[in-house]
């Protein structure tokens, strides 16, 4: 009867401990807001998904406007790449919010994930390619996943949130009050415990590969012509990876686990080892049952070969990796175990070493999985860090003599607008503020705005003061449809300003993304300190008043930093201007600090500049538009405004074979070197390099 009861209880362990497994993999990636939203991000750039759903787009897209189909697959082009771009990652990660909200919760109010709104987009890249058609397209077209075959959520779902929130904690510790009393009916011994504990991490291990043969197997099979289809496919290849890795933990955890109750010493020296591995893998006489399990899993793993041959051979690469490790770990493990059995001879521990040694394997591995488990940002690598030059004046050393308005600064459009951002649309650069400072940007060109936390949190929304202006200013930019449906998958309609009024930083309307200024100061006070030879500046679209910034500054710690130039007066060299600490440039497009403040350069006195509304390359030139036509300093604006296509549109302006020539011309036309030369998608195309020739240097280090 005891042997039964411990059999009983070990399977009963053994399925807790599985299920407590995907609970937790379940409450860790998909109820968690934040990863699900990131999940949802990439399985949207996934190439299967972006053309069904792009496909389902175009559908709605022809039926509205018929005229259209002769230009059927442009316009399934268009709404694929739309769909995939990574320009839309802010628009999907904010719709996924509104979902995970109803998904969690309930609220039923709440709308469907809009994956396709970004269809609105499309419309307006249409409108470019193809004006005539697509004009005829109405202007309250609703392109949406929900009406191109998305359904709602079952409320059975909110039930089933809560008790995987319940069951991701509640598992486990039944798991291991399970085991150990299966254990211990047997015999009280640390052997027994250490055996059914590894015995039931084997299984695990065996039954996650059993999970992930057989939904590879089906994902295979399931055809991806429709949206159902590929979002499967989609989301299975997202988390198949962390399922190999702790699969193979678990099967490592359950082997040592099982060897240590299976031996009366721990091995020491080579020989010893190889008993044990011989004693591991050595044939014993099989079941009927393990004889058919074996074989179902040699048959799975021929059927995968012949349909995934690349995927069996990553999963053959990954256990090789996983045998070197092992191969190194075993002189860690001797040599550790030596210390070991030196220790336990001292202090009288000798039948305390197979537990300790346990333990610490067990607390090695847990965490390995923990940290293994845990999400990676994939940051860009952009420009290449050549050292830190003390002695280099941004960079450089030939730069430090010249004169601050004699040197041409690598600059951003929209410098807050970024991809990577919390919630920003359409971001305009593929990082933010510190992001840019660190790959080398030096001038900034930012837009400001008084702005207060919403009724739904984290929403930011313009004070009501300036709301009209901004949503003005964002439907010039976008369009009203755009913005409607940016609105719409932010959930962002009707939204209360309740919080404290504060300094943002937003491209015209916050609901459409924002970024706390001071915070962002602070951060960057702390960047300028830690580079000291760096000169920045800051060109801001102002409607945060010159007095607020001062506090902003000074609450930074920034204000002392700020240099005054005398108008009609030369400007200091770099070295100069490094020397006194007076390093930061701050300019305002609308209204200059007067006496009071002489610091905040108005532009229209300061900055001489292009026009900046360009629709393709040929209508780039080097025309005076704002600011005097004496202005000491010289900025070009460097992008196409269709934002539907600017980072197709960042490979070609930002190469060297436009923008070289642009730069050439304009400093020939204007009699001056292009000061501030600011680009979109920076990151795209040759903005350092081109840079670099105006003044005549070599690469630049980057700013790290």
């Amino acid at each position: 009867m005891r042997v039964i009861a411990a059999r009983i209880l070990f399977v009963l362990g053994t399925g807790c401990l599985v299920l407590g497994l995907f609970a937790g993999l379940l409450n860790r990636e998909v109820i968690d807001s934040e990863r699900f939203a990131r999940h949802v991000d990439s399985v949207r750039q996934d190439p299967e998904v972006a053309r069904v759903v792009g496909l389902a787009v175009s559908d709605r897209l022809l039926d509205a406007a018929p005229d259209l189909v002769a230009l059927r697959p442009l316009v399934e082009s268009v709404s694929s790449s739309v769909i995939s771009s990574p320009a839309a990652g802010p628009v999907v990660r904010s719709a996924a919010v509104p979902l995970h909200r109803a998904f969690t919760t309930g609220d039923t109010a709440l709308p469907v994930l809009r994956i396709a709104d970004i269809g609105a987009v499309a419309i307006a890249a249409l409108k470019t390619i193809a004006p005539d058609a697509a004009a005829k397209l109405p202007d309250d077209m609703d392109v949406t996943l929900s009406q191109i075959g998305a359904s709602g959520f079952d409320k059975q779902i909110v039930s089933t949130v809560h008790w995987v929130r319940i069951t991701a904690w509640l598992q486990p510790m039944l798991a291991v009050l399970l085991l150990l009393g299966s254990a211990l009916l047997r015999e009280k011994t640390w052997a027994q415990i250490s055996r059914t504990f590894g015995r039931a991490f084997m299984w695990l291990g065996g039954i996650i590969v059993g999970v992930i043969l057989g939904a590879t197997l089906a994902s295979v099979l399931i055809p991806t012509d429709d949206i159902k289809g590929a979002l499967t496919v989609a989301a299975w290849h997202e988390i198949d990876g962390r399922l190999w890795i702790i699969a193979a933990l678990a099967l490592v955890v359950g082997l040592i686990g099982h060897a240590m109750g299976g031996i009366r010493s721990i091995p020491t020296t080579q020989q010893e080892w190889i008993d044990l591995g011989h004693w591991l893998i050595r044939p014993r006489r099989a079941t009927r049952t393990a004889l058919a399990a074996r074989g179902s899993l040699i048959a799975i793993i021929g059927i995968l070969t012949v349909l995934r041959p690349l995927a069996v051979l990553a999963i053959i690469g990954s256990a090789a990796g996983l045998a070197l490790i092992g191969w190194g770990g075993r002189d860690l493990i001797v040599a550790g175990l030596s210390w070991l059995r030196s220790a336990e001879r001292k202090l009288h521990l000798e039948k305390a070493t197979i537990p300790l040694a346990a333990l610490a394997v067990v607390s090695l591995v847990i965490g390995s999985v923990a940290y293994l488990a845990w999400p990676k940002a994939r940051d860009m690598a952009i420009v290449a860090a050549k050292g830190y030059d003390p002695k280099a004046c941004n960079g450089h050393r030939e730069l430090c003599d010249r004169r601050y308005n004699d040197v041409a600064y690598p600059s951003t459009h929209n410098s807050m607008s970024a991809a990577d951002g919390n919630g920003w649309f359409i971001g305009e650069q593929p990082t933010g503020v510190m992001g840019q400072l660190r790959d080398g940007v030096r001038v900034f060109l930012v837009d400001s705005w008084y702005g207060q936390m919403s009724d739904r949190p984290p929403t930011v929304a313009n004070t009501q003061a300036s709301r009209a202006d901004a949503f003005a200013a964002a439907e010039r930019t976008y369009g009203k449809d755009v913005v409607r449906s940016a609105l719409r998958v932010r959930d962002s309609f009707d939204l209360e300003p309740v919080g404290a009024v504060k300094p943002y930083l937003c491209h015209e309307l916050c609901e459409l993304g924002s970024t706390e200024w001071l915070p962002l100061m602070v951060r960057v006070k702390e960047w300028m300190r830690d580079h000291p030879r760096e000169v920045i500046t800051f060109m801001v679209q102002d409607k945060v008043t010159p007095e607020d910034v001062e506090t902003l500054l000074k609450s930074a710690g920034m204000y002392d930093m700020l240099y005054t130039p005398t108008l009609g007066q030369p400007w200091p060299t770099l070295e100069e201007m490094i020397d006194s600490g007076k390093r930061l440039v701050w300019i305002h497009e609308n209204t200059g600090g007067g006496t009071a403040r002489p610091w905040v350069l108005p532009s229209d006195i300061w900055v001489q500049e292009t026009p900046y509304e360009f629709k393709k390359v040929a209508d780039f030139n080097c025309r005076p538009n704002r600011g005097a036509a004496d202005a000491p300093l010289f900025l070009i604006n460097h992008w196409l405004g269709n934002f539907a296509s600017r980072i197709r549109d960042a490979h070609t302006v930002n190469s060297s074979a436009v923008l070289g020539p642009r730069l050439a011309k304009c400093r020939t036309e204007r009699g001056q070197i292009p000061n501030f030369v600011a680009v979109d998608n920076y990151a795209i195309g040759d903005l350092f390099t081109e840079v670099d020739k105006l003044n005549g240097v070599g690469g630049s280090d980057g700013g790290n």
